[in-house]
């Protein structure tokens, strides 16, 4: 019995698989991080293809340092793909991280008013992209479309279903007053 006891030994389950990240970075950026932050808002957690249309369309000077930043990290998410044959569809590419953080400032002096030097603060940023394969969510109002297709499926199903279940009791029905009728003739 003991012999038995250890022949089983429960299996322990296989280790979840890692989805494989792919990151850019972009270090010393010459604009703040509070104005890159404004951008970097807008596409944080969106898919791939629906951040580059937000950054196209976007007039702040940050847009063209994100959009390079974001195509830098698709190119490196296709070519590590492409090196290492993994099974990624690069159309579920979303930006699970989307970070960014105060660089060095540099400091430049100008005349001020009697004479007196004021502090000029150019101030640097750096901002890291990753990005992730993920399912695509589908938003409220498409969730609200498909659920009320659902059911306006559902409700036509019963009807027909009802039409069903009366025609045959119709025709009976019908059928019973017909008989009477001939033979009352």
């Amino acid at each position: 019995m003991a012999d038995a006891a250890t022949a089983t030994k429960p299996e322990t389950p296989a280790a979840p698989t890692v989805k494989p990240r792919f990151t850019a970075k972009l270090r010393y950026a010459r604009i703040s991080a509070r104005k890159m932050r404004y951008v970097v808002d807008l596409i944080r957690g969106k898919d791939y293809n629906s951040a580059i249309a937000i950054l196209r369309s976007c007039s702040k000077r940050g847009a063209m340092f994100c959009k390079k930043l974001l195509e830098s990290a698709f190119g490196n998410a296709t070519d590590i793909i492409n090196t290492k044959d993994l099974e990624v569809d690069v159309n579920k590419l979303h930006l699970v991280e989307a970070r960014v953080d105060p660089g060095p400032i540099i400091k430049r002096w100008r005349a001020s008013s009697q004479r007196r030097p004021t502090m000029i603060k150019k101030r640097l940023c750096h901002v890291i992209i990753t990005l992730e394969e993920r399912d695509v969510k589908e938003s409220r109002t498409e969730r609200a479309k498909r659920q009320k297709q659902d059911r306006q499926r559902q409700a036509a199903a019963q009807k027909a279903a009802a039409k069903k279940d009366q025609a045959p009791a119709a025709a009976e029905a019908k059928a019973k007053d017909a008989k009477p009728k001939e033979e009352k003739k």
